[in-house]
């Protein structure tokens, strides 16, 4: 009983040591909340940079429509006499004339005749010069905006400020487009990519005949016929998709005979999808690279050569894109079975999108790998029977009379041309110089086309080994767009969208970089389009110069960062010895205890 009397009283006399808790809780580092004038303060300058980016933003959205209300009467023309295309806008709106600034400020005008390349009374060289001037200037503005939109993500905007940014974007394109809408179209190759397409779809409904058969010159009394005939030029699209074939059909169900209706129905879808194409790329880029979705979209929805390839001039390459940026958007959803139909509908409307498909089933069978085998079972034989059901539903209209033959025969005339227009290949044989056979036989644009195909698919073959991911996918489908734009043998300026559009989705820098100069090329090969005769050797400058420069670039850019890394001397660290181990001294073992007592 006094022991355990004794431990009860050692137990109830233990106290913690208020020093060994101070000693205890000092070496725990101490969260130190701000104070809340500094958190309001960074709050308030938050928001003012949001206000601030919106403010710049419509400063250059002002200045970039003044500058292409500039363009009107320039993208007009020459007036020409009972021409069908140039008359067709000012009927419909004829306060268009009111807007011109050759009206409005005559001694402007008056001024320019001293310049002589910029002359707007004697040919229309002086009006294509001014007209490159004018874009050139809008293409830097949005530059700016796009970088302004760069800079700001560095402030840690608010969610509102992020809506009050995009919906600033949004709203500026739309009066960019509506802009672009109401422009008069002159004479040319302009306007010739909606007359054809118009044409197509008359012949459907009004001649009853298949387009895909029957050639436009058996309709030569057609309106649209006569308007193309005053247009002079080369056709832009060589063949056009069933899907396509199918909207202009509905454009042309309700222009009925009117050219400007038909301008204004094919303008009007440009502007729908260039709208959509803006929204999508933010939504896209909200996944890839947050903090590039602003001044991304930007560089596409404010971009003057996108606005008139899209909506002044619709080419079926905005609709692609369009299709192809909601197809991107379902596989990061991770519904791939609507977006391969996406993708479907999208080569539908363009064949060069036949390369995309190994890319995207690559892509199938990476997001796949986690089914279990029942469900992969199911899911693969639904997909063939959905491609199977788009492809017979697109083409069955058509089918009658054209058959595989005719299917064949469009895939090698995009493929395998047999003509040069633009291009390095046309450059080359227009040459001054007399070339050697071997050489000539090479610039055949068969043999061209060939070679061409076979680089083009040594690169999909290793893109379709290389690919894991959907944005690896889409840079390696915009570098093939890009092989293509530099070797096929025919070029137009449209076809430099779709690549621009894809090295965008990949947030890859050089890319997006090389696709940039390459929309200036573009912006040239339309300003020299404007100009007659055509050069028929403008590919060494609106594709390989731009090409020449972004290699001579990247070679410099990649120098400078390797000089400079070598340049930094990095710290000496002071080596630390290793610890020195001593046998204690013998006082300071401790001893053995004593054996016990055995007696």
């Amino acid at each position: 009983m006094p022991q355990h009397s004794e431990k009860r009283d050692l137990t109830q006399s233990y106290r913690p040591d208020p020093t060994l808790a101070e000693a205890t809780t000092s070496t725990v580092p101490a969260i130190v909340q701000p104070p809340q004038h500094a958190l309001t303060f960074q709050l308030l300058k938050r928001h003012f940079a949001g206000l601030r980016a919106v403010f710049l933003l419509l400063v250059l959205g002002g200045l970039l429509e003044l500058l292409y209300l500039a363009l009107y009467p320039l993208l007009a023309g020459i007036p020409i006499a009972n021409d069908p295309v140039q008359q067709a806008l000012p009927g419909i709106f004829p306060w268009l004339s009111r807007l011109y600034w050759t009206t409005m400020f005559p001694t402007l005008r008056q001024f320019l005749t001293q310049v002589p390349w910029l002359n707007l009374t004697n040919t229309g060289e002086g009006a294509a010069n001014l007209l490159l001037l004018l874009l050139c200037l809008a293409f830097a503005l949005s530059l700016l905006a796009a970088r302004i939109g760069r800079q700001i993500v560095s402030a840690r905007l608010s969610i509102l400020d992020g809506h009050a940014l995009f919906w600033t974007t949004i709203i500026v394109t739309a009066l960019f487009g509506l802009t672009m809408l109401c422009a008069p179209s002159g004479p040319g190759i302009i306007a010739q990519d909606m007359l054809t397409s118009g044409l197509y779809g008359r012949v459907v409904v009004v001649h009853h005949a298949n387009p895909y058969i029957v050639t436009s010159a058996v309709f030569s009394l057609d309106v649209l016929h006569q308007a193309l005939l005053k247009s002079p030029g080369v056709q832009g699209a060589s063949s056009y998709g069933p899907v396509w074939m199918d909207l202009s059909i509905l454009v042309t169900l309700f222009a009925r005979d009117s050219v400007a209706n038909i301008l204004l129905g094919f303008r009007l879808i440009g502007l729908v999808a260039h709208l959509l194409n803006a929204i999508l790329l933010w939504s896209i880029l909200a996944r890839v690279k947050p903090e590039t979705r602003i001044s991304a979209t930007l560089l596409y929805a404010w971009n003057p050569v996108v606005l008139l390839l899209s909506v002044f001039t619709l080419h079926q390459e905005v609709v692609v894109i369009l299709l192809l940026l909601t197809a991107i958007l379902f596989f990061q959803r991770n519904t791939p079975m609507l977006g391969w139909v996406f993708v479907l509908l999208a080569t539908l409307i363009s064949l060069f999108c036949l390369l995309l498909l190994p890319l995207f089933l690559r892509v199938i069978m990476r997001k796949t790998r986690i089914m279990r085998l029942e469900q992969r079972s199911l899911w693969w034989p639904g997909l063939v029977v959905v491609t199977l059901l788009v492809i017979a539903l697109a083409y069955a209209p058509y089918w009658q009379g054209w058959g595989f033959i005719g299917l064949r025969a469009s895939i090698f005339q995009i493929f395998w041309p047999d003509r040069t227009i633009n291009t390095l290949d046309a450059a080359l044989l227009n040459l001054p110089v007399g070339l050697p056979a071997s050489v000539l036989w090479l610039f055949d644009p068969h043999h061209w086309a060939l070679c061409t195909l076979v680089i083009i698919g040594c690169f999909l073959l290793f893109a379709i080994w290389l690919v894991d991911s959907l944005e690896l996918a889409l840079l390696c489908a915009s570098w093939l767009f890009i092989l293509l734009v530099i070797l096929m043998p025919i070029y137009w300026p449209w076809y430099v969208m779709l690549p621009l559009v894809l090295a965008l989705c990949s947030a890859n820098r050089n890319t997006i970089f090389l696709t940039i100069l390459l929309t200036v090329g573009a912006l040239l090969s339309y300003y020299l389009w404007l100009l007659q005769p055509v050069w028929s050797g403008q590919a060494l400058l609106t594709v390989e110069l731009p090409l020449l420069l972004w290699g001579w670039a990247l070679f410099l850019t990649s120098a400078w960062h390797v000089t400079r890394a070598a340049d930094v001397v990095p710290p000496k660290k002071s080596r630390r010895s290793l610890p020195h181990f001593s046998r204690p001294s013998w006082l300071s073992r401790p001893s053995w205890p004593s054996r016990p007592d055995l007696s």
